[in-house]
């Protein structure tokens, strides 16, 4: 029930995109209170109405800026902003670059589009993946022996990092790994996350903790995860649909957090509630490096 009245308010959102739209006109269209529906929205999305309708409006104009050559202040017009500079403001804000810039560069980014919350995107949002994190300390260095690698999402070659991995395990020296796994996605240089593309590429270690102080087994590398605080997310289900809780992480939750990206790798942790790649149920947690806001307390 809940998310029916959240997925008619969405698709009530898409066909107003283009025309004048406020909050209480959504709550009314799907008959209830806007204080309930402000609250709904918020608890089951991990955003406000106001700032999904906001983000909607600039993913479908950069498609636009990208896809046509129409004049910026038309495109901003339609998409209701009023001034060539709130527009710019705006976009900006979400895409790190000004909407000029952004057309010059005609890179699709793959961080911060925000696509209708329908469908199989909503199913995701409210099923898969946790809308507030924990926030907690790593308290000690974890060496993980594994493969290196890179990679980038057009092409995806970390499943074929991890067949290579499990087969290596199996001949290993026994006692050399525990059975907790893990894939660390290795930042390139000080690159901002709004530029990362299908072709980015990235660097990638999987393996499995270290049991000991000992050498990788041969044909394996170390790679130690360092320290600090973490922004924990609870990811459920299937690792091909990972790509979707990471799309709300950095589209939706830093966005809006108090939060920012510290200077540390992030990586996923499989454990002994992962049950498999396509198992519905698997868990896989999803380590963010955070440090507090500039001028907020964490």
């Amino acid at each position: 029930m809940r998310r029916s009245i959240i997925e008619s308010a969405v698709q009530y959102i898409e066909t107003h995109l283009k025309e004048p739209l406020h909050a209480d006109e959504v709550a009314r269209h799907v008959h209830v209170s806007y204080y309930h529906f402000h609250r709904l929205f918020h608890a089951m999305t991990g955003e406000t109405i106001g700032d999904y309708i906001r983000k909607r409006r600039l993913t479908e104009a950069s498609l636009e800026l990208m896809g046509t050559r129409r004049p910026i202040l038309d495109i901003a017009i339609d998409y209701q902003f009023e001034s060539h500079e709130a527009f710019s403001r705006a976009f900006k804000k979400v895409f790190g670059l000004s909407p000029h810039a952004f057309r010059r560069k005609g890179i699709r980014p793959v961080v911060n589009s925000k696509g209708a919350l329908v469908g199989p995107r909503l199913r995701h949002r409210v099923r898969s993946i946790t809308i507030e994190p924990e926030i907690v300390e790593l308290e000690r260095s974890i060496t993980v022996f594994g493969l290196q690698g890179h990679s980038n999402l057009r092409d995806n070659l970390i499943p074929d990092m991890w067949s290579e991995l499990l087969r290596q395990r199996r001949e290993a020296p026994p006692g050399s790994l525990v059975s907790t796994a893990y894939g660390i996605c290795q930042a390139m240089g000080a690159m901002p996350v709004h530029d990362l593309s299908e072709d980015t590429m990235f660097g990638q270690f999987v393996g499995f903790e270290a049991a000991g102080d000992g050498p990788p087994p041969p044909g394996m590398g170390a790679y130690v995860i360092r320290p600090g605080k973490y922004a924990v997310f609870r990811h459920r289900g299937p690792t091909s649909l990972l790509r979707s809780s990471y799309e709300y992480i950095w589209g939706t939750w830093l966005q809006g957090a108090s939060w920012e990206l510290d200077d540390r790798d992030d990586f996923e942790q499989y454990g002994e509630d992962f049950y498999g790649t396509e198992h519905e149920d698997s868990i896989i947690r999803i380590y963010i490096p955070v440090k507090p806001e500039a001028g907020a307390s964490g």
